[in-house]
Formats: structure tokens, sequence, C-alpha cells
């Protein structure tokens, strides 16, 4: 239970260099979540911009700590969509800090029900883009392409901006509530959504106002590069290659901007969800040779 009145003797206890007190005011700074920031400016004695910096540090540590902790949760889900659901939920939440206001899944939830309310649309994945990418505004970032926000899906809905990637995940998910069948092509350079109209496969370039393109004309524009690019569009993109290329994005988007903590964290989730996939392949291979 968090208690208002004991702020200015957590203030008091910023300078203290013992790890046990820097963990515990870690602790009690994030039991807050929103409203911590209300409370401080309702304090007599206001923190100096120096406590302010030393707060924030100590909720990005917790922000990390949770993360680190939490992460492998998502590795037993068995439903594709709802395990890429999980993973990203946990990277938007490590990026918002707890207690942020709407979560991944209310803001897609909000989206299915406006999409389903729309008397004058067709149900399925075509019209679905066009809702997404045209009359929502969701579009590509094409000024702060780097930015680590941009593999915050909540950020992305919110703000109607993203990678390619992002913004085919928010399409993926969306479809996923509504029953449509929409996956992810992982094309090196971007990232395509791949849907069926008509019985014929086409790529939805979600970065491009969710333009459709047929696969058939995209073949014929790789040359003698045909048949590798026909293997591309036909693997699966499932729910660990896409969080992998997604962590790929986000530690490099740190790198840039030289937050070393969370770029470090990033490269450690990198390597688990690698070790995790090797494991996963052992235990394949072993099933399959006994």
């Amino acid at each position: 239970m968090t208690n208002p009145t004991m702020l200015p003797y957590l203030l008091q206890l910023l300078d203290d260099d013992s790890e046990v007190v820097r963990d515990a005011l870690m602790e009690e700074f994030s039991a807050f979540g929103p409203m911590l920031h209300t409370e401080l400016a309702r304090l007599p004695d206001p923190p100096s911009p120096g406590q302010r910096n030393a707060i924030q540090g100590l909720l990005a540590r917790h922000n990390r700590k949770w993360l680190r902790e939490a992460w492998k949760q998502w590795y037993e889900i068995e439903e594709d969509k709802e395990k890429l659901e999980r993973a990203l939920s946990m990277i938007a939440e490590f990026q918002n800090g707890p207690g942020y206001g709407r979560t991944l899944s209310d803001l897609l939830d909000d989206l299915a029900q406006e999409f389903v309310q729309r008397d004058d649309l067709k149900k399925d994945a075509v019209t679905l883009a066009r809702f997404l990418f045209m009359e929502k505004g969701i579009k590509g970032e094409r000024t702060d392409y780097y930015h680590p926000n941009n593999s915050n899906l909540v950020f992305v809905i919110q703000a109607r901006r993203g990678l390619p990637i992002s913004l085919a995940c928010v399409y993926i998910l969306l479809g996923h509530r509504l029953g449509l069948d929409i996956e992810g092509c992982n094309w090196p350079g971007h990232f395509f959504a791949r849907i069926y109209v008509n019985g014929s496969l086409m790529l939805v370039d979600c970065f491009n106002e969710g333009h459709c393109i047929d696969v058939e004309s995209f073949l014929k524009m790789q040359g003698p590069s045909r048949d590798a690019a026909q293997a591309v569009l036909a693997a699966e993109a499932d729910a660990e290659i896409i969080i992998s290329r997604v962590l790929n994005n986000l530690s490099r988007a740190y790198q840039r901007v030289e937050h070393w903590a969370n770029s470090e964290l990033v490269t450690e989730l990198i390597k688990d969800l690698e070790k995790h996939q090797a494991a996963e392949k052992g235990a394949f291979l072993r099933r399959g040779s006994a």
C-alpha cells in the first residue's frame, strides 16, 4: 500500500549509495505506478531536477528487473497469436512502466469493436487493412524511424505510426480477434503481412497504407532471385520469429540513443530466445528419431 506522506523521507534517501537502500527505493517508488508524478507534484517541497533524474533511473531499473524475470512466461503459451500478443504486451509494459493507462489488449479490443460496428464494411482482411491504414491513419514512421517507441505497440496504436513489423503485428493481432487469417512475412529489410484474396496469396504492405501486392507480380520483380524470394514468402513467420526480429530492432534503437542498460537487457532477451529455440529444435529432433 503506497503512502504519499512517506515521499519526503524517500527523497532524502536518494543520495544513499547502498544497494540495499536503492533496491528498497526502487520498489517503493515503482509501487505508486502512474500516480507517482502526481503525488510528487503535490509535495510542499517538490523534488529537484537531480532527484527526478534519480527517480527515473530507479524506475527504469525496476522495469528492466520485471521484464527479465517475467520474460519466459510467453514461451509456454500454445496458440501462436496469443503468444505473440503476450510477448508484445510485455515489451510495451516494460517501455511504458507499470500501471500505464491502456494495455495493448485494451486497444486491440477497441479497434476490433469499432471495425465490427461498421455496417458499411465487409469483414475481410482487405477492408481491415483499409480501415487501419487509411481510415484510422495508422502509418509508417518516416521522421524518427529508429526511435525505441516504434517497437511499442501501445505507442504505435496511440500515436498511429510505427515500423513495418509493428504495424503488421497490429494488423495480425486484430485479424486474429476477428477470425481473419492474417500471417506475417519475414522479408529481409521489410516486413509484410500475408493474406488470401479469392484463393490467391497477397502481400499487405502495412507501412505504405496497407497496399496489397499480388505475389506473382512481386516475384517477377525479383529477377534471378525469384526462387529464393518464393521460399521466403512461403516460410511461416511464427511468434518467435517475429519477436526475434522485434527485439533486434529494439536493441539497435536503444544503441542509437545510447541507452546502454536497455540495449544490454534486450540483448539478454535475444540470447534467451535463441537458447529456447535451440532447445525446442533439439526436442523436436529427438522426438523424430525416437
